[in-house]
């Protein structure tokens, strides 16, 4: 930990020591930073230089004007204005804060669509691998994984504009990303929330395959549940009934497939396992199994070829069932072996038979 605060020390105090200061309103500011027009003029600079695509210029007219005059409209409107330049410099740590102060600051925002739109980007761009800053200081390198963010701004997003064509996006882009994150399930809903939410949109039949995806990473990386493959026959099915026609439904299906070869896979391994103990009846009942469930597969016949060279009879792949054991009359205490008394009262049919007969 002390050899970390030395490294940031050293790499912060250079900047620190070059860095020329001022005291403004009870303040320590940059002085390049200190105003020396008026709120109007600094504003114009900034959306001069943001026309222009000036951007470091337009970055530095906004921070003045947020500092200087922050409960004016100008200080409001140039939130806007920073975060854009500073996503245009692919700076999107500071781009999205500067946006959320933007939301936060307006009631009504004039360019509340176009804050949502970026801030979608954002995600995106954390999404494929854009870092953040060490501690959150710009001047410390870009070291520091962004997916957390990624994940907040989707939801952002989402909240913001639920039926917009933004939101499906940003469902998607969040699914695929639990994917990565190996948080399966909650991939599947957020897949499953797209679907109901946007039923035509061309992203419901990515998302019908992102689901089979999902189980079948879940198949191949944990125990071969057979849950997963009923779930992945149910989502196949709803595919087919809700996008007729689609052609990536053979994406799907070729997914199921193989998943049925995972589990066909299985059951094999455990029949080769019996053949090397040296118990070919229950290799035979497994290799059957995989012919009965999954006949379709390529371990299918595999597993016809292990039969065709075990050395064992035809059988059921369950035991047959045992006859109850007969329970022998001179040994049991029924009542046909008692002497009847005369007056004695006799139920049973059987009973009255054996009266009969004596």
């Amino acid at each position: 930990m002390k050899k970390l605060s030395l490294f940031v020390f050293l790499l912060l105090c250079p900047l620190v020591l070059n860095a020329a200061y001022t005291f403004k309103n009870g303040k320590l500011i940059k002085s390049e930073e200190v105003a020396t027009m008026s709120v109007q003029e600094h504003y114009s600079a900034a959306m001069d230089a943001y026309q222009k695509q000036y951007w470091e210029e337009a970055i530095r007219q906004a921070i003045i004007v947020v500092k200087n005059f922050p409960d004016t409209p100008f200080a409001r409107e140039s939130y806007y204005y920073l975060g854009m330049s500073y996503f245009n410099l692919h700076e999107y740590e500071y781009a999205n804060r500067f946006l959320t102060t933007y939301l936060k600051k307006q009631a009504t925002p004039k360019f509340f669509e176009e804050v949502i739109q970026c801030k979608f980007k954002i995600a995106d761009e954390y999404h494929h691998g854009a870092k953040k800053h060490v501690l959150g200081w710009e001047t410390l390198p870009k070291w520091v994984s962004a997916r957390e963010e990624a994940l907040a701004i989707y939801e952002e997003v989402i909240t913001a504009l639920p039926h917009h064509d933004l939101a499906a996006h940003a469902l998607f882009g969040k699914a695929e990303l639990l994917l990565k994150e190996e948080d399966y399930k909650g991939s599947i809903d957020t897949y499953q929330t797209l679907i109901r939410r946007f039923p035509k949109h061309p992203l419901a039949a990515e998302s019908y395959i992102g689901i089979e995806r999902a189980y079948l990473i879940e198949s191949q990386e944990e125990y071969p549940d057979q849950d997963y493959l009923d779930l992945a026959e149910i989502n196949l099915r709803k595919f087919r009934h809700d996008l007729p026609g689609e052609e990536k439904i053979a994406v799907a299906e070729t997914m199921y497939s193989e998943m049925k070869e995972v589990y066909a896979s299985d059951l094999y391994d455990t029949g080769r396992f019996y053949e090397r103990t040296k118990k070919p009846n229950a290799a035979y009942i497994y290799y059957t199994r995989i012919l009965a469930k999954y006949p379709e597969t390529k371990v299918a016949e595999l597993a016809t070829k292990r039969i065709a060279k075990l050395n064992v009879a035809p059988m059921s792949s369950l035991p047959a069932k045992q006859e109850e054991p007969q329970v022998e009359k001179s040994k049991s205490p029924s009542i046909l072996n008692l002497p009847v008394q005369s007056g004695q009262v006799v139920d049973s049919k059987e009973e009255q038979g054996q009266l009969e007969i004596k």
